[in-house]
Parts: structure tokens; sequence; C-alpha cells
């Protein structure tokens, strides 16, 4: 027995030696950042002390100039004049002293953000120390401003700005246009590194094009655990155009009802007038239903022109011919002239022609087919030719 027990001592006595005095810093609750008006406990202390183990001490340490202040309970009572700020100013004693290297803060505010640092300057050992921010949330919301005004014009140098300001503390920052990041096509800028108020500015230099208009772009910026954004729907002034309109269009003339279309874009939104090529004598929407003329918005200033015709409807209007200063009926029907003459479109704007298609109508499927087929390899030529170009002028040189 006696021996064991010599043995135990031998082993348990090289471990109690190797338990050093340690520094250790508690924030309560222990929250990166804080909002304001909730409370927060500090805490300095030596876990581990021995005999010859000195008093920890807890330090304020200005944000700015990194002057460190002992905190100590003359120091919350009676602060001398050069004693930071938020001390003299605690009359309503929101700074509580909760005993030896411990306070308390009640109801915390921007101001009370800084830097608190814990160590042991008088051990004989060092102990090192530890050190953490108190950072007290400031929410501010994003705004986008747009130069040099508003709505957008398509080609035309425009900045785009977004900048928030009052806040605390800055974390980061990502701006999207609908959801693609555009964050690396401008420029950032923060005032105020560490501490409130802190101003934060990015801008970019845009050309907007077509596609801009009606995108939404976003401006989120992480402040604290809080990301604040701001969004703003852009609009974009551009010049009418056809985006795709065939000019052979397929009408299978065994169906009842056959639709043909257009596709076009512009802001504002231009109109796409349909004709007859008979007369050039515009087409509407008649109350029989036998032409129907309807527009399709696909969003971003984008739009479908549908005609539908029902042929049941149009073969019973029978038409005239003048020949001669006569008129004279005819076994041709109105469906079959359309289908036989086919369509042109205009688009308009103020009354102001801004481009003209004329559209053939085929009603064999095999000869849409052929036609893209002969595009194609018109494409394909096309592209060999100029590759053959390209490789006997560089063997030229």
């Amino acid at each position: 027995m006696y021996m064991i027990t010599i043995l135990i001592i031998t082993i348990l006595i090289p471990t109690v030696k190797l338990i050093r005095p340690t520094i250790k810093l508690t924030f309560i609750p222990d929250e990166k950042y804080m909002s304001i008006h909730q409370q927060i406990e500090i805490k300095c202390e030596i876990l581990n002390p021995n005999e010859r183990t000195d008093s920890a001490q807890l330090w304020y340490v200005d944000l700015i100039t990194g002057k460190h202040t002992a905190i100590s309970r003359q120091l919350l009572v009676s602060p001398t004049s050069d004693s930071p700020d938020v001390f003299k100013n605690n009359k309503n004693k929101r700074y509580l002293y909760e005993g030896k290297n411990h306070i308390r803060i009640r109801s915390l505010q921007t101001e009370d953000s800084a830097k608190y640092e814990c160590n042991c300057p008088d051990c004989e050992e060092s102990l090192g120390s530890q050190s953490r921010n108190l950072d007290v949330m400031k929410l501010s919301t994003p705004i986008w401003s747009i130069e040099p005004g508003w709505p957008l014009h398509e080609d035309t140098k425009t900045i785009i700005r977004c900048q928030v300001e009052n806040f605390y503390p800055y974390v980061g920052h990502k701006i999207l246009r609908n959801h693609q990041e555009i964050t690396n096509e401008g420029k950032s800028s923060l005032s105020n590194n560490n501490i409130y108020p802190q101003k934060f500015t990015w801008e970019a230099t845009i050309k907007p094009t077509a596609d801009w208009h009606n995108s939404t772009i976003y401006c989120n910026v992480l402040q604290g655990n809080t990301e604040q954004q701001a969004s703003k729907v852009l609009e974009v002034l551009f010049a009418p155009r056809f985006i795709k309109c065939n000019e052979s269009q397929y009408i299978d003339p065994k169906k009842n009802q056959s639709t043909i279309e257009c596709s076009f874009s512009g802001n504002p939104q231009p109109t796409l007038i349909w004709f007859r090529q008979t007369d050039k004598k515009p087409l509407l929407s008649d109350n029989n239903g036998g032409i129907i003329i309807n527009i399709k918005n696909e969003s971003y200033g984008k739009y479908k022109s549908i005609l539908t015709l029902n042929k049941n409807k149009l073969i019973s209007m029978p038409i005239t011919k003048i020949i001669n200063g006569q008129g004279n009926k005819t076994d041709e029907n109105y469906y079959q002239q359309l289908l036989n003459d086919g369509f042109s479109v205009q688009l308009n704007v103020n009354g102001i022609d801004k481009g003209k298609r004329i559209i053939n109508i085929v009603r064999d499927v095999n000869q849409i087919r052929s036609l893209s087929s002969n595009s194609s390899m018109i494409i394909s030529f096309s592209s060999m030719l100029l590759s053959f170009l390209l490789i006997l002028h560089i063997h030229q040189r």
C-alpha cells in the first residue's frame, strides 16, 4: 500500500505543475455583434492562479487612438478629465461596476463600441493577453442614385451609385443585376474603417444596352450580422427593332385556325401594324373573329404580335376585284387572297415608320425546312470561305 501511494504522488505532482495560470476575457452574451439597447457583461480573470500570481487587469482601448484606460471603480464613479468620453458621460449609470475587472453595460449605444483587453502587467511570469472588440451595430438602408438622369438611355454613359451612411460596422458588400454579380464592375470606398459613423459607396460607369431595361439592380451591404439591401428596377429608353419576323411562315391549310407572328422590342413600346400585301391596307381584329391580333408582353421591353386567322369565317367572305373600273366577283375568297398575297408588318413610333418586314405564306412545311437548310448551308459556306481567306492571308505574310 505504501508503494502504491508513493507511485500515485509521483505521477500527480508533475501533472499539477503543468497547469499554468492563463488569462481569460469573457463577454456575456458571447456574440460578435451587439444590437443597440442590448446589455453585456465584460470580465477579465486569471484561471488556475498560484500564490505568486498577481491580479489581472481589464483595459478599455480607444478604437481611434489605441489609448489604454484601466477599468476600475474610480473610473466609473469619478472619472478624471482625461478619461474616455463614455465614462465621463456615465451620468445615467449605464456602465456598472460589478466587481474587480468586471463591468456591465446597460442599453448599449454605438459610442460604446471599443476594444477590451485582459492581461496581467505585474505578473512575474508573462501570461500574455486577450483582446476583443465590442461592436454595437447601427443599421442603415442603402440608397441607389443614377446620373445624369432618369430614365437611362441606350449606349449612353451612366453612373449607377449605391451609398449608405451613418452605420456600423461594415463587414462586406455584393452588387447584383438580376441574379448576376457585378461587384467587380465598379469601385467601392469606405470612410472610418473601424469607428462609427461609417459611409460606404459603390459606383460604376456603364453604357446600358436594351437588355438592361426592366432589370433589377441590388446593393447588399453586410452591417455586423445583418444584411441591408436596396433594389431598383431600371428603365432604359432604346430604339425599336425586330427580334424575329421570318419572311416565310407556315400555315397548315387543313387547320381552321392558324397563326403567324413577329417579335419586336423597344422602349417606349412601339406599335406593330399588320398590312395586307394586296392593297397595303392595315389589318385589324374584326368583330366576328375572322382575324384576331394579340400583343404579348414578354418583359424587358420585348413583345410578340400574333395574328390568328379563322379559315371558316374568312372563306365565307367573298371578294370583288376591280377590272377596267368595274367590280367583278371571283371564285377566290378572302382567306385564299390573304394567303396568296401574304402580309407585311411595320414598326411605328408616334406615326413614324421604324422598319418593315414582308411575310410570305408557305403551305408546305417542307418548304420551311428547305429554306432553313439553305440558310444553314449559306452560313456554313461563308464561314468556310472566311477561314480559307484568313489562312491564305497568314500564309502570304
